[in-house]
C-alpha cells in the first residue's frame, strides 16, 4: 500500500538526522505504523492523534489531542516531531507549525510529508480539471467529532518552505516518497518545462519561483518529504 511504502521510506530517512534513543513525537499518528516502526528502531516515541481508536498497534499508546487546541507538552520536549500527511488537513497550518516549533528542542527536527502537488502528474491533473487532486467533498460539511478535515490547506513545496522558514525552522532536506514507476514516461514533458524556464526566464525569476527545488520534485513521488531544523 502507498501509506506503508511512504512510512518505510520515512523510517529509512530519520536515522540520518536522529540517533537511536532520541525522543520523537508523532503527530497525527493514525494507524500508528510510523510510531511502531520508530519504537522498533529504538526511539522513545510519543503518539498523538485526534482519534486514538485508529491505532492498529497494541504497543503504541496514543494521546488524544487536537493540534489546533495546542499540544499537551511543555516547551522543548522532543528531539523530533513527525507529521505525515497532516498539514494539509489543518485549519491553520501556521498555528500548527508554531506548536511543532514550541515542543521541539533547539536544534531539533521537524519532518513533514504532504501530497506532492509539484509532481508532473498532479500538474497535468490541474491543467485538465482546474482543481487539485484530493478535492473537498461536493457538499461542504464540517468533520464529524474526532475526525479530521479533508485537504483544506494544500501546500506546494515553495509554500511549505515559506511556512517553515517564517516560523523558526530551516529546511535541510527536500525529498519525495511513493513514486510511480510510469512517471518517467512524462520525462520529455518535464524536459520541455526545464527548457522553457531556462530560456525565457531570468535567473532572478527562477529563484523567485524556487525552480531549482521544484525540478527536484517534479518527477518525484506522490508525497513531498521535508525535513527542517529548529533554529536558535
Amino acid at each position: 500500500m502507498a501509506r506503508m511504502k511512504r512510512t518505510q521510506q520515512v523510517l529509512e530517512l530519520i536515522p540520518e538526522f536522529l540517533s537511536s534513543g532520541a525522543r520523537v513525537l508523532d503527530v497525527g499518528s493514525g494507524r500508528g505504523d510510523l510510531a511502531h516502526g520508530l519504537k522498533e528502531l529504538g526511539y522513545d516515541v510519543e503518539a498523538l492523534d485526534i482519534d486514538p481508536s485508529a491505532c492498529a498497534h497494541a504497543d503504541i499508546k496514543v494521546t488524544r489531542a487536537d493540534v489546533m487546541a495546542g499540544l499537551p507538552y511543555p516547551d522543548g520536549s522532543f528531539d523530533m516531531v513527525t507529521a505525515l500527511e497532516l498539514i494539509e488537513h489543518m485549519e491553520d497550518p501556521f498555528k500548527a507549525v508554531r506548536e511543532f516549533h514550541r515542543v521541539v528542542k533547539p536544534g531539533g527536527w521537524l519532518l513533514l510529508t504532504t501530497p506532492n502537488y509539484g509532481n508532473i502528474e498532479k500538474r497535468l491533473f490541474y491543467l485538465h480539471t482546474g482543481s487539485l487532486p484530493h478535492t473537498l467533498t461536493y457538499e461542504p460539511s464540517a468533520p464529524a467529532p474526532g475526525r479530521a478535515h479533508h485537504h483544506i490547506a494544500p501546500m506546494t513545496m515553495p509554500g511549505l518552505k515559506y511556512l517553515l522558514e517564517t516560523n523558526g525552522f530551516k529546511v535541510e532536506r527536500i525529498a519525495t516518497a511513493n513514486a510511480k514507476a510510469k512517471i518517467w514516461l512524462l520525462a520529455p514533458l518535464v524536459g520541455l518545462i526545464w527548457l522553457f524556464v531556462h530560456v525565457f526566464w531570468s535567473r532572478k525569476r527562477r529563484k523567485q519561483y524556487h525552480i531549482h527545488d521544484q525540478m527536484k520534485v517534479i518527477l518525484g513521488g506522490r508525497s513531498l518529504v521535508v525535513v527542517s531544523r529548529k533554529q536558535g
